[in-house]
């Protein structure tokens, strides 16, 4: 069984991958609406915004040099002269008119314009002096304005050019990003873009995700429930659900027979996937250890698809499976397309968990992407699928204090649904705290357990196997991820590389100790090689976050001291896992000549290992060959060697297969270290 925050890793690391490929599309829309992401960045026209020169005030517009010259004007006066401040009236611009008044001839006076808030400001002028500091009067039949006398100081002091005017251009200048590339349109982009004249834009595509049922006990609705048969609860809740994220379009696939063959099945889901474009597919029961259960087969034997894990350590939702399809796709250009499936259980409490445990994250990614500005240019494949990874947004997250306690599961950590509370504390270093409370029975079926619930409290293995107790008590503190539609949850999420979730729950937190024995016969670039393999290894076993490099040593099968060389070889103090990898390309002469080279191999590390672990052996040799035919050749060995340290024997051909059993070396190590 993979740990949780394993499995998410995983699944974003093929989500990761679908970025990659570029496996987005984009479409014109004649209505933005909030919630879509921009294809493209979007600038502001020509002129900018506003367009005309508008006032901020109800009042006159006048043209600066002609306050400068009456300024001048008044402080030449005595203080016992009276000054007036007159303009002539050419007429008046109000808010949207577009018709501009024409100007007076044979007047020695300045003029001015009335004009309201929002108007547009007539060319030449430059300057509006409010309302209130003016009066009008009529004189020989012409319409005058005039400053108020106490106020003729205070306006030629701070009437200056552009006062109480917003010019062209000022609010949005020309040529401005109002909305970026990959940026989700918000309330304050509507009126940005409204601004800007902007009503057409390419938007990012919402992945299409489909909901399919299994079960022949399933039935549309409860008034048809007779004779063992149960509503389809899950299918109205996952699309629910679905809907709820504003990450995704959901498409309801109905209900399939488990007594439909896998080709009828493979034949259906086809359909969906290349000829609808159904962008990741969930699936919901089908997926246990049942004589019925066939939908693994029906994605891998029937459609081709490759298994990234096939249980959780989790309840509920155990059985679950996520797989990749795989297809070159129509464009002509050999690119591939990428399928993403969920297989969930049957129950719908565990379906509508691991829907919100594994599918949000993965369509977050999908739909919002992830910044990858400082992402060196060009970025290699690896880089870019890391930083993706430690940069995706996942689950807002929280420490709770139960108010009750809470049986533990001594199988499996227990992602336990609960409500929350936040309590204020006004004397505490922290102020805010809050206290979590169980929906009750947390049976798989109970869909009443996610009624009330807020989020999924991390609640650890119990018993001697586990934590060491049996019982998480009142006033434990325990992290919460919280669901999208809580209260308490601002929406955005933590960073995966920084989540409590990763954390606290991965059994494998601690970093596995690696040693690498690289077998060559002497031809090859021994040195060069080993920093190949050892970079391949670090990176099937998930990089520098779970794997640390301790040692690498070179080897020569075909010496006569192996035996004692090999020895000194696996001899590394503290290692937890030691691949020793024997060349495996083909020689000029096309016989495989380090075959009997690896059954040296294998004879000599049967001889110092303590405990085997034949099964693991066979799994990874199947994976290998899956990748490579000619891996099945070699014997690859597992097992325990100085009772410290777990051994693994493999080929440097199709190496990338450890991938495939990087979720079992925690399990292993503590196995095979038990007495």
């Amino acid at each position: 069984m993979v740990p949780v925050p394993e499995a998410l890793e995983t699944v974003l690391i093929q989500t990761a991958k679908c970025l990659w490929l570029h496996q987005c599309c984009s479409e014109m829309t004649s209505t933005p609406m909030v919630g879509q992401i921009s294809a493209s960045d979007i600038h502001a026209p020509y002129p900018g915004y506003p367009n005309y020169n508008s006032s901020i005030m109800d009042g006159y517009t006048v043209r600066i040099r002609d306050v400068v010259e009456m300024k001048r004007l008044y402080d030449d006066m005595n203080e016992n002269e009276s000054f007036t401040m007159s303009f002539i009236l050419e007429g008046k611009v109000f808010a949207g008119d577009d018709k501009m008044p024409s100007s007076s001839s044979n007047t020695s006076l300045p003029s001015a314009v009335y004009v309201t808030t929002g108007a547009i400001v007539p060319n030449g002028y430059d300057a509006v002096i409010p309302v209130e500091d003016t009066e009008t009067y009529s004189e020989d039949g012409i319409s005058r304005m005039r400053i108020i006398d106490g106020k003729v100081a205070s306006v030629l002091a701070t009437t200056k050019q552009w006062t109480w005017i917003r010019p062209v251009g000022c609010d949005i200048a020309p040529d401005t990003i109002v909305l970026g590339e990959g940026e989700t349109i918000q309330p304050v982009h509507m009126a940005l873009l409204a601004q800007c004249g902007v009503d057409k834009l390419p938007v990012k595509c919402l992945p299409r995700v489909g909901v399919l049922s299994t079960g022949n006990e399933l039935s549309i609705s409860a008034d048809q429930c007779q004779g063992g048969k149960i509503p389809d609860a899950n299918r109205p809740l996952l699309l629910s659900q679905l809907s709820t994220y504003g990450n995704c379009k959901p498409h309801d696939l109905g209900i399939v027979s488990d007594d439909d063959s896998i080709e009828v099945l493979s034949d259906k889901l086809k359909t969906a996937l290349w000829s609808d474009g159904i962008d990741v597919l969930i699936s919901t029961g089908g997926i246990s250890m049942g004589e019925k259960d066939i939908m693994e087969r029906v994605f891998v034997e029937g459609l081709g698809g490759k298994v990234h894990f096939g249980r959780m350590n989790m309840k509920p939702g155990k059985p679950t499976t996520f797989i990749t399809i795989e297809k070159e796709s129509n464009d002509g250009n050999g690119t591939m397309c990428r399928k993403l499936i969920f297989a969930l259980p049957g129950n719908p409490v565990s379906a509508s968990v691991c829907t919100e445990l594994l599918v949000r994250p993965c369509l977050d990614m999908l739909y919002h992407g992830v910044d990858t500005s400082d992402l060196p240019t060009p970025a290699s494949e690896q880089s870019f699928i890391r930083h993706c990874i430690d940069n995706a947004y996942v689950h807002d997250e929280l420490v709770a204090t139960l108010t009750k306690d809470v049986n533990l599961d001594k199988g499996r950590p227990e992602y336990h649904r609960v409500t929350l509370q936040r309590i204020f504390h006004s004397n505490a270093k922290h102020q805010y705290f809050y206290h979590a409370t169980s929906t009750g029975v947390q049976r798989s079926s109970r869909v009443m357990s996610l009624r009330s619930a807020d989020g999924l409290m991390m609640l650890p293995r119990g018993g001697p196997q586990g934590c060491g107790q049996d019982v998480a008590q009142k006033g434990q503190e325990f992290p919460v991820l919280l669901y999208r539609s809580c209260s308490l949850s601002i929406g955005s999420g933590v960073r995966f590389k920084d989540s409590m979730h990763r954390k606290s729950m991965n059994e494998s937190s601690k970093r596995i100790s690696l040693g690498v024995v690289f077998c060559a016969s002497g031809k090859e670039d021994a040195s060069g090689r080993l920093n190949e393999i050892s970079t391949t290894l670090m990176h099937s076993l998930g990089g520098e976050n779970h794997v640390k490099l301790v040692n690498k040593v070179v080897c020569t099968p075909g010496d006569k001291l192996m035996v004692q060389r090999l020895n000194e070889a696996v001899a590394m103090e503290n290692v937890d896992v030691i691949f020793v990898v024997v060349v495996g390309e083909l020689c000029q002469d096309s016989t495989l000549v380090p075959f009997q080279a690896g059954l040296n191999v294998a004879h000599t590390l049967r001889q110092i290992i303590t405990k085997r672990a034949d099964a693991m052996a066979m799994r990874l040799r199947r994976a290998a060959a899956s990748h490579d035919a000619r891996a099945a050749l070699f014997e690859n060995v597992v097992g325990l060697v100085r009772d410290s340290s777990v051994l693994i024997s493999c080929t440097d051909i199709g190496l990338e297969a450890v991938t495939d059993i990087r979720g079992l070396l925690s399990h292993l190590i503590v196995t095979l270290k038990k007495d």
